[in-house]
């Protein structure tokens, strides 16, 4: 590859970032420009410093125009955001945009004509702002109400058949407009008490095997073109790793059982299931190794400015000593640029 290694590692980083304009000084115009980075995610909500309110949403317009001077910084970054719906938005009523319920309100009608109206109308506001990647939908089971998932109101249904067909109408509304959608949260959130954010989140005595079926079917289906494996875990896939940092999890029972051979993006690892438990390099070097390939880093639970080349230079450094191999970076990019050029 005519790329760097360095450069290479760059493509794998998805970074959250402050601003609801960007200038050339800040840090993730360096990001895209030096360091080559995949893509940025965007929030409406600073939540890493209770003095400042914005983070990159305020309006239509203003958004459309951070989106556009991004894109000439670098036209192929995915610009990625988490717009499920009801809880999980980041595009609301008030800053202008159109308001959009819950997956799970729209499960209760489970009407194919209720989810492609509901599709259609998100896919068609991220297609005139150019957001290219939406981190939706959520294909957890809805298992029982005190989940967290389900208090969230994230959960579409507790039957698989029905989440995978919902779920492929959403996934091909958004594919109409070039946009990506990811399935989440692998192998299954929704037996989950305990919120991957805060802390060690286990459902080894809560999660059974019908939670991956709406991956499964959605696979077989050759409907799917990114996956987010979660924090969450499972003795008896690994009794060693949380998902996102399992080999066992993303390359044994998702890429090798299940069969995908497409992008796996895994949760922030900011997120406190894993900065709670792991340092750094241990879960750079374990979340590489477990074969995901785009690390989203949304750089709001706690800001880091950095985070960037910080990352990039302990991966680098994990090479360098052996813990990974050049070509565990190689196939990531290679699947990264694919997914490029599709959309």
């Amino acid at each position: 590859m005519s790329q760097t290694i360095k450069q290479q590692i760059g493509q794998m980083i998805i970074a959250g970032f402050k601003g609801l304009q960007i200038n050339p000084k800040d840090p993730v115009v360096r990001d895209i420009q030096q360091f080559n980075i995949g893509g940025v995610i965007l929030y409406d909500e600073e939540v890493s410093d209770p003095n400042e309110r914005w983070r990159n949403i305020r309006s239509t317009e203003q958004t459309k125009s951070l989106i556009q001077n991004l894109k000439k910084v670098d036209e192929s970054l995915l610009i990625c955001i988490d717009q499920e719906g009801g809880n999980v938005q980041r595009l609301k009523e008030e800053y202008g945009f159109l308001a959009c319920p819950s997956w799970n309100e729209i499960g209760s009608h489970n009407d194919e004509k209720v989810t492609h109206k509901f599709a259609a109308s998100i896919s068609n506001t991220l297609n005139e702002l150019g957001i290219n990647v939406n981190l939706a939908p959520v294909v957890d089971l809805e298992v029982n109400g005190d989940a967290y998932q389900s208090k969230e109101s994230r959960c579409f249904s507790s039957d698989p058949s029905i989440i995978a067909d919902h779920s492929q109408i959403f996934v091909e509304a958004h594919q109409n407009k070039n946009v990506i959608c990811t399935l989440k949260h692998f192998p299954g959130l929704g037996s989950a008490q305990d919120d991957t954010h805060e802390g060690f989140t286990d459902i080894s005595n809560t999660w059974s095997e019908r939670e991956i079926e709406p991956f499964k079917q959605l696979i077989d289906q050759g409907k799917v073109d990114l996956i987010m494996v979660g924090h969450s875990f499972h003795r008896e896939i690994d009794p060693d790793w949380p998902a996102s940092m399992s080999e066992k999890t993303v390359n044994g029972l998702l890429r090798t059982e299940l069969n995908y051979d497409g992008v796996v993006i895994c949760d922030d690892p900011m997120m406190g299931a894993i900065s709670n438990q792991y340092d750094f390099e241990t879960a750079m070097g374990q979340i590489i190794n477990a074969s995901v390939d785009l690390l989203c880093f949304g750089n709001n639970l706690v800001y880091d400015r950095d985070i960037v080349p910080r990352t990039i230079e302990t991966i680098f450094g994990l090479i360098d000593r052996g813990h990974i191999k050049e070509s565990r970076i190689h196939e990531s990019v290679e699947r990264i640029q694919i997914l490029k050029q599709k959309f």
